[in-house]
């Protein structure tokens, strides 16, 4: 008797055909279930973003308007004593005559809008940014909120601050994703000798009762500055034309982690008339390295108020 073996081969196959596709089904569902978890994630992680790149920043600012408000409503207006002639170097005496400063009415604050760029390290881009900066005479303080571009579409906001006598730097990343948060005593001195070295371009400020002067030579005058517990001291450069050029002075910088005292010089260039009075409008932050001088900051000054 004769057997058909091809539809009996069929017959043997089909099973086996149905078989594989049943398993590769099993393979594709656990492939899509697989999927979904981290489509979620994915989405999640999306929508996050979208809401802190829409509220973060927001809160950011608002929470400075707020650190603002009430540095300025501490604020009185610089009453120092005026010291005779002979108390103050000469080159501290004609900057304060080649800016009239005799005549100005005390100052209780000052506000300046800002426009640079900074970056964290040698070889490290130069990230641009846009500012303002807030200070107060008495009590000597400052609040710095900065917005630097640190990639497309990704910015940094940072908030510096020298309040008390105390120091604190917060940098985020759109304003919600907290990168540093640095304070303590290195801070303090810093963020001290920041406004020191920066407030002595409204020459209302040089005769304040923290400070105290003493002669170098015909364009530099040593400065002592006793703000409470902090002890800072900095050398002042004048110019020939009598105004400030540099302030130097050893701060902390951060190395890898660790606080490392380093000379350090704030350079104050280009005094035009601004708002009504003379001042620097390019400034720049340089740390003196074994290795070379490095810039981390440069900054233009586009606006100054006073009151």
């Amino acid at each position: 008797m004769a057997y058909d073996t091809s539809c009996s081969a069929g017959r043997e196959k089909a099973p086996k055909a149905a078989q594989r596709r049943g398993v590769a089904m099993a393979q594709r569902r656990r492939t899509a279930i697989a999927v979904v978890p981290i489509l979620v994630i994915a989405c999640a992680l999306a929508a996050a973003a979208v809401i802190a790149s829409a509220i973060g920043p927001a809160w950011f600012r608002s929470r400075y308007e707020t650190e603002k408000a009430h540095l300025l409503r501490g604020a009185k207006p610089l009453a120092a004593p005026a010291p005779e002639s002979g108390a103050l170097p000469e080159p501290v005496r004609r900057y304060l005559e080649v800016t009239k400063a005799a005549q100005r009415p005390p100052l209780t604050f000052a506000i300046l809008k800002q426009r640079g760029a900074l970056r964290i390290a040698a070889g490290k881009p130069w990230m641009p940014f846009e500012s303002e900066q807030v200070y107060t005479l008495d009590p000597p303080g400052f609040v710095w909120l900065a917005k630097a571009r640190a990639a497309p579409l990704v910015s940094m906001l940072a908030r510096d601050e020298f309040v008390a006598g105390k120091g604190n730097m917060l940098v985020t990343l759109l304003g919600a994703l907290t990168m540093a948060d640095a304070r303590g005593p290195e801070m303090d001195l810093g963020a001290g000798l920041r406004y020191w070295g920066e407030i002595i371009a409204f020459p209302e400020a040089l005769r304040s009762r923290e400070l105290r002067w003493a002669a170098l030579d015909a364009r530099r005058a040593r400065l002592a500055i006793e703000q409470g517990d902090l002890r800072m001291a900095a050398v002042v450069e004048f110019g020939g034309d009598g105004l400030p050029v540099a302030v130097h002075a050893d701060r902390y910088r951060d190395a890898s982690g660790t606080q490392v005292l380093t000379p350090w010089s704030g350079r104050m260039e280009e005094w035009k008339p601004v708002d009504g009075r003379l001042f620097p409008t390019r400034w720049e932050s340089v740390w003196h390295l074994p290795e070379g001088d490095l810039s981390v900051v440069r900054m233009q000054i586009l606006a100054v108020q006073t009151g």
